[in-house]
C-alpha cells in the first residue's frame, strides 16, 4: 500500500514498464484518476461507454473480491463477454487475485464444439460473464455432460469498490501464469499458451521501446479481446503507457471500416491497424463523399500483422488515403504470434516499408533467396520490421536443426524473456515447440514458430515466407486445413473421408486465394453434370457458414490426382504444387 506523499509521480510512472500490468494501473488510477482511459463504440460509431483510470481499477477490485470468495489462487476462469468494456475488468481482476484467465469468444453453434474442449482442457469450473450474455452462455452448454461450471454474479451488477486515497501494489510472482491464450483448432485440439505475468510486462516494455511509445500515443483498436493482439496491444498496452484508446467491436468495422477511420480521424489516435485484410476492405469500401472530413495525419503507426503484409494492399490505401493526410512511411509492418505473447518484430517506425523480390519457385522449394529468374516467378515479399533487440531470432533448418547460412530459407526459432511458458498440460507438445536447440549449441532453449523465413542480409529485415505445416492464415485467423477440408465433406453426402485438399496461393496480382480441391466420384460426377453451379454453392455455403471464409476456387480432381501418404493423409503441400504447375488431372465441369 502506498500514499501519494510516498513518491513522486515520475518515479511511479518509471516503475510501471517493470510492474505486473495490473499494478501499473493501480499507479495510473491513482496518478490521474479522472483521465479517460477508454472510450467505446457502438455499430453505429457513437460512444456508448467510457471507463476512466480509476474506474476500471475500482471495478476490477469489486470483481476480485467475487474472485477471491469463490475460488482460490490458480484456479482457471473462463471469461464469456460481448465486444465490450466490462471484459478487462474481469480480466484485470484475474490477474489481481492470481486466477488465471481464459479468454473465449461467446459459444454459438459453430463455435460451441472448441468452447467445450477449451474448457475441458482447461479445468475450468468457474466462469465470469456480463448480463446481457449470461443467459444464453449457461443455455449453450445446458446439454453438455461434460462442463460444468460455476457462473457468478454478472459483473456488471456489481458496485465498485471505494478504497478513498490508497492504493494496493500486489506481490505475486512474476513467473506465475496470468492467462491461457487458446490457439485456433476445432478438428485440431486447441492448446493453451501459458503466458505469465513477466512473459506481459516484457512484451509491453518491447512494443514501448521499439515503437518509441508513450502517453501521448493514443490507439483505435478494434480487435477481439479474446486474441492476443486485441488483448495485449489494444487493452493492456493502454494501462502501462497511460493514454486514451477507442475500442470497437470486430463486426463494427467489417460492417462499416469507415467508423475505424472516422474514429482516428476524430481522435487524432497515433497508432491503429490490423491484419492485412483492414487495409484492403477499407479501399473497397471508400467514398469519397462519406470521407471529405477526414484527417490521418495523426496516424503515424499504421500496424500490419497477423497475416500475409502484401505490397499491393499497402499501394491500394496510400492511393485512397493519401490525400486524407496519410503518410507511405506510417505503415509499420510487423510479426507476432501468441507463443512469444504477441510482439516479435515491427519497425523501425517513420521509415519506408522493405521489401524484396524473389524467385518463388527457389523461394518455396529450394529454400534459397535469389532474384526472380522471369517475371513469372516473382514474388515480392514485404519485411515485417526488426525484431525486437530483447528477442534473438535465428533462421534454422527445420529438418537439421542447424543455423541456415545467409540467403537460405529456414523456420524462424526464438529466445527471449517475452517466450511463454508453454502450453497448459500438454508437455509433448511444450517440448516440441518450446524447448528446441540448435545443433551445436546445447543448453539453449528456442520456440519453434512453424514460420518460414529469412533475415535480410542489408535491411535486417524479419521476412515471412511461409508456413511449415499447412495452416492458413485468413483474415487474421489461423485455420487448420482439415477443419475446411471436414465442412467440404459434410456439404453433401457423396463426398467420402480425406477427398479434399485445402491450400493456399498467391495470384498474379499478389493476393491470396483459398483453393479447394475435391476428388470426384461417381456420385459427384452426376451431381456435377446436373448443376455444377449448385454443387459449388453448396459447397461455399458449408464453408463460409463454418469458418467465415470464401473460396477462392473449387477444382474436381480424379482420383489419381489426390494424393495421399501411406497412411491415407492428404499431402496438402504437393497438392499446392502441382496445381501451381497445371500438373492435376481436373475434371471438365
Amino acid at each position: 500500500m502506498f500514499h501519494k506523499s510516498e513518491m513522486s509521480v515520475n518515479e511511479l510512472f518509471s516503475a510501471t514498464a517493470s510492474l505486473p500490468v495490473h499494478d501499473a494501473l493501480a499507479i495510473r488510477a491513482w496518478a490521474h484518476p479522472d483521465k479517460v482511459l477508454f472510450t467505446f463504440l457502438d455499430e453505429q460509431g457513437e460512444v456508448s461507454g467510457t471507463l476512466s483510470y480509476r474506474e476500471l481499477y475500482l471495478k476490477s477490485l469489486s470483481i476480485a473480491q467475487q474472485l477471491k470468495q469463490h475460488s482460490e489462487a490458480g484456479d482457471r476462469v473462463i471469461l464469456f463477454f460481448p465486444q465490450s468494456l466490462e471484459f478487462i475488468a474481469s480480466f484485470i481482476a484475474c490477474l489481481m487475485t492470481q486466477r488465471i484467465a481464459v479468454p473465449l469468444n461467446l459459444p454459438n453453434r459453430r463455435r460451441l464444439d472448441r468452447c467445450e474442449k477449451i474448457i475441458t482442457d482447461s479445468g475450468a469450473t468457474l466462469a465470469l460473464s456480463h448480463s446481457s450474455c449470461l443467459e444464453e452462455s449457461q443455455a449453450a452448454f445446458a446439454n453438455s455432460e461434460q462442463i460444468n461450471l460455476n457462473w457468478l454474479v454478472p459483473t456488471d451488477t456489481l458496485a465498485p469498490t471505494d478504497l478513498g486515497d490508497q492504493t494496493n501494489l500486489s506481490n505475486i510472482d512474476p513467473q506465475s501464469v496470468a492467462f491461457l491464450q487458446y490457439t485456433s483448432g476445432s478438428t485440431s485440439d486447441p492448446k493453451g499458451v501459458m503466458v505469465s505475468h513477466h512473459n506481459i510486462t516484457t512484451n509491453l516494455r518491447m512494443m514501448r521501446d521499439s515503437w518509441q511509445l508513450d502517453h501521448t500515443t493514443d490507439i483505435v483498436s478494434w480487435q477481439p479481446h479474446h486474441h492476443d493482439m486485441g488483448l495485449i496491444l489494444g487493452q493492456l498496452l493502454p494501462m502501462v503507457l497511460g493514454n486514451h484508446t477507442v475500442l470497437m467491436a470486430p463486426n463494427t468495422f467489417v460492417r462499416q471500416p469507415s467508423i475505424w477511420l472516422q474514429a482516428i480521424s476524430d481522435y487524432q489516435a497515433t497508432m491503429a491497424g490490423g491484419p492485412n485484410f483492414a487495409y484492403n476492405l477499407a479501399v473497397d469500401r471508400y467514398s469519397a463523399d462519406k470521407y471529405k472530413d477526414l484527417d490521418l495525419s495523426s496516424w503515424t503507426i499504421a500496424l500490419n500483422g497477423a497475416d500475409v503484409v502484401r505490397a499491393t494492399s499497402l499501394s491500394r490505401f496510400v492511393d485512397n488515403f493519401a490525400k486524407h493526410g496519410f503518410e507511405a512511411d506510417s505503415f509499420l509492418p510487423c510479426y507476432g504470434l501468441a507463443e512469444a505473447t504477441l510482439f516479435v518484430s515491427g519497425g523501425p517506425v517513420r521509415k519506408p516499408t522493405c521489401s524484396q523480390e524473389v524467385d518463388t519457385w527457389q523461394m518455396e522449394i529450394e529454400r534459397r533467396i535469389v532474384p526472380p529468374s522471369t517475371e513469372e516467378k516473382s514474388r515480392l515479399l514485404v519485411g515485417s520490421g526488426e525484431a525486437s533487440w530483447e528477442v534473438e531470432t535465428c533462421i534454422v533448418n527445420p529438418d537439421t536443426c542447424e543455423r541456415c547460412a545467409t540467403g537460405e530459407v529456414g523456420e524462424i526459432w526464438l529466445h527471449g524473456e517475452a517466450m511463454a511458458q508453454g502450453y497448459w498440460q500438454n508437455e509433448v507438445a511444450t517440448q516440441n515447440a518450446f524447448r528446441a536447440e540448435i545443433l551445436g549449441e546445447p543448453g539453449k532453449h528456442f520456440m519453434r514458430t512453424g514460420d518460414l523465413g529469412f533475415i535480410g542480409e542489408d535491411d535486417l529485415q524479419l521476412y515471412i515466407s511461409g508456413r511449415l505445416k499447412d495452416l492458413i492464415i485468413c483474415e487474421g485467423r489461423n485455420l487448420h486445413p482439415e477443419d475446411v477440408e471436414y465442412s467440404i465433406i459434410e456439404s453433401f453426402p457423396e463426398n467420402k473421408p480425406q477427398s479434399g485438399a485445402v491450400f493456399c496461393h498467391d495470384d498474379d496480382q499478389n493476393r491470396q486465394c483459398i483453393v479447394a480441391a475435391v476428388e470426384i466420384n461417381r456420385e459427384i460426377k452426376r451431381a456435377l453434370k446436373e448443376n455444377p453451379k449448385q454443387v459449388k454453392a453448396s459447397i461455399r455455403a458449408s464453408v463460409a457458414q463454418e469458418h467465415g471464409i470464401t473460396l477462392n476456387q473449387i477444382i474436381f480432381v480424379q482420383p489419381t490426382s489426390m494424393h495421399k501418404t501411406t497412411s491415407g493423409k492428404i499431402q496438402r503441400s504437393l497438392m499446392r504444387k502441382l496445381y501451381l504447375a497445371n500438373e492435376l488431372s481436373l475434371v471438365t465441369e
